[in-house]
């Protein structure tokens, strides 16, 4: 196949969920298709490794220069628009020039775009490309959750942001062909759409290699990237709510919090007793292979939570929240434990640093569902069959 696949960001480097996905579809899919990879680069340019990195996932690689000049027409024009505000500042002209240049001027099978605040670069396509769309997770739920932690008036941005994302979301389903989302729980908010297919994240399981032990007694690890909403919060919500429980049990218990990107309030956490706060790290695994439990104290958010599959490949015993377990099939008790209130998930933690036996019981059970459920090589032959789908629905004029 001929697939001009347009990211929402630079796959390279894998430090946020989308990027994360698009990333390990693409180093699956290159082997097998000539890829044309598109994707906006906003502020900062890439670095010659990243613009390197970016290129070896595809046979063509198109960055896009897009600036934020048009972010205050979007504003203006939002509250007269049905659309969502992500999708009027993110699908910006230059990039749907630049989609629609491409497609004039070659001929691909599979249009594949990814997050819906893209969608409108598919718009004017050619007949016979199969439009296919990757929500990731439903950002509708994801607002609507999130309408429910901020404060007035923010709450009720949100909340308007929610709706307008459900009937877009809906919309969508009618002018793609095909369309694949990470989790069941997602796609059932979106609704029983037959073109509307459930793909999980994966877990690059040579990378995320399994560790046995030893691990480093009190070591619990909270990982991604700590400028996102959900992530800053949970964040928050350990160190204060549930780890000072925790130290009352475990004196010695110390609490890191890796990832990128860190917000004043998560870079303020590193003053409590035991946090610390890393910001960017070169190898989030090497963490997790010392931590001798991994949290996922999520509060908001959807979809699947890759830390949680990295923490379970790694070997690290889980706590998560039911917000953190999105679509994963893996069961509470059997491959990781899950709490919701903080005493139950501070007591849940105590046990686990109590207890290394079952913390090595639940990492052994998790490493195997991990490899069974969630390769990145499985997901691929997935998006695969659904670009068939997609391709025989462009061939025979339909959508």
């Amino acid at each position: 196949m001929r697939i001009l696949f347009v990211a929402s960001r630079p796959p390279y480097p894998p430090i946020q969920g989308d990027r994360l996905r698009a990333y390990h579809l693409l180093r699956h899919l290159r082997p097998r298709h000539h890829i044309t990879l598109v994707a906006p680069v906003l502020a900062a340019r890439l670095t010659p490794e990243e613009d390197a990195a970016n290129a070896a996932l595809a046979h063509a690689w198109v960055p896009v220069p897009v600036g934020r000049s048009h972010w205050l027409r979007a504003l203006l024009r939002y509250p007269f628009s049905p659309l969502p505000l992500q999708t009027l500042l993110f699908a910006a002209p230059a990039l749907h020039r630049t989609v629609q240049r491409l497609l004039a001027q070659q001929a691909f099978d599979v249009l594949h775009v990814q997050l819906a605040r893209l969608a409108p670069v598919a718009q004017s396509s050619p007949p016979g490309v199969a439009r296919v769309l990757d929500f990731i997770d439903a950002l509708s739920l994801n607002m609507a959750r999130r309408a429910t932690r901020e404060p007035w008036p923010r709450r009720a941005f949100f909340r308007l942001e929610a709706r307008r994302m459900a009937r877009y979301e809906r919309a969508l389903l009618r002018t793609f062909h095909q369309a694949v989302i990470t989790s069941p729980a997602d796609r059932t908010v979106i609704g029983d759409f037959a073109n509307l297919h459930v793909i999980p994240n994966g877990v690059d399981v040579d990378a995320f290699a399994f560790h046995p032990g030893p691990r480093e007694p009190g070591l619990i690890v909270f990982t991604g990237r700590m400028g996102y909403f959900p992530n800053e919060e949970a964040a928050v919500y350990f160190a204060t709510q549930i780890f000072p429980r925790v130290r009352q049990a475990v004196p010695q218990a110390r609490f890191v919090i890796v990832g990128a990107d860190p917000s004043p309030r998560v870079r303020r956490l590193a003053t409590l007793p035991g946090v610390e706060v890393t910001g960017r790290v070169p190898r989030v695994q090497d963490y997790l292979a010392r931590a001798q439990v991994a949290v996922a104290p999520m509060r908001s958010g959807t979809g699947i939570q890759n830390k949680v599959l990295e923490a379970m490949a790694v070997g690290a015993a889980v706590v998560a929240t039911p917000y953190a377990l999105g679509g994963l099939a893996a069961r509470p008790g059997e491959h990781l434990l899950v709490a919701d209130e903080a005493e139950a998930f501070a007591a849940q933690v105590v046990r686990l640093l109590g207890e290394p036996a079952l913390g090595r019981r639940l990492a052994r059970a998790a490493r195997a569902y991990v490899e069974a459920h969630h390769a990145w090589a499985q997901a691929a032959a997935r998006l695969e069959a659904v670009y068939a789908r997609a391709m025989q629905q462009a061939a025979g004029g339909h959508g």
